[in-house]
């Protein structure tokens, strides 16, 4: 199912850093890509919003989103190398193979396999990805690498159904807990950059209002302080790395005369 406020967030998230992108499709396609590796971007909006990521001139990764009933999934697919398809398109068979299943809280990530057969040629087979999101399992999502599909997890939470009270506890220890930890835990294995951590907080932060705004329970003033402020920027982290960043050119600059 295409819907706007999909499109809008997947637009934000794969505008993130190029080294943020590269270590998703490393974690996820277990590729071995350097992080100075050129990104390039095509987006498609038909039934679906869908990204095409080209890394290193040639290799090809596509990203869809759709929701389902309950529930919101991600297919993720190797389509190879360019040059692949030269032969490919006249010489080989395609299939897939059967599928593999691996569990990550509610959540379940199938495993595809499309084998590209060549005459008198190796097989290459190609991984297929479909990530289904049944809860808002966060830090399981940054174990799997996916931590930039941290925003849709709200889709999960908007679902479960608990008094108001309780939902009021509930997404403190969400966003506070389990959000800004994993983002912190994610920036500290390398995943994120300082700058990719602020930018998912805004997603995150505009996620929850356009998933939960209406919600009566959400119109408590003090929740939305707490809110804005956990998903607010850190401006003082910021002004570090900046100044780090800074003094670092400046050694370089120094080096180089």
């Amino acid at each position: 199912m295409y819907d706007r406020d999909d499109a809008w967030m997947m637009k934000k998230i794969f505008h993130l850093s190029d080294h943020a992108l590269i270590r998703m499709v490393n974690r996820l396609f277990q590729t071995e890509y350097e992080d100075g590796e050129s990104v390039q971007k095509e987006w498609k909006e038909q039934d679906a919003i869908c990204v095409c990521l080209t890394i290193g001139c040639a290799n090809r990764y596509e990203f869809r989103v759709r929701r389902l009933e309950g529930c919101f999934q991600i297919l993720a697919e190797d389509l190879g190398c360019l040059f692949y398809y030269e032969d490919a398109a006249a010489h080989s068979d395609i299939r897939l193979q059967e599928p593999s299943m691996d569990y990550f809280g509610y959540n379940t990530k199938e495993k595809y396999c499309t084998t590209l057969e060549f005459s008198g040629h190796e097989q290459i087979i190609l991984p297929i990805y479909a990530i289904t999101l049944c809860d808002e399992s966060t830090w399981k999502l940054e174990e799997a690498g996916l931590i930039l599909f941290l925003p849709f997890l709200f889709y999960c939470f908007g679902a479960r159904a608990e008094p108001p009270r309780q939902r009021q506890e509930s997404l403190k220890c969400f966003v506070i807990r389990d959000i800004v930890g994993a983002l912190h835990a994610s920036r500290t294995r390398g995943d994120l950059t300082a700058f990719d951590v602020e930018r998912l907080k805004q997603c995150c932060r505009g996620m929850l209002w356009r998933t939960l705004a209406g919600e009566y329970w959400m119109q408590n003033l003090e929740l939305q302080e707490l809110m804005l402020e956990a998903l607010g920027p850190d401006i003082g982290y910021l002004e570090y790395i900046h100044e780090k960043e800074l003094k670092e050119a400046r050694k370089h600059c120094v080096r180089r005369k």
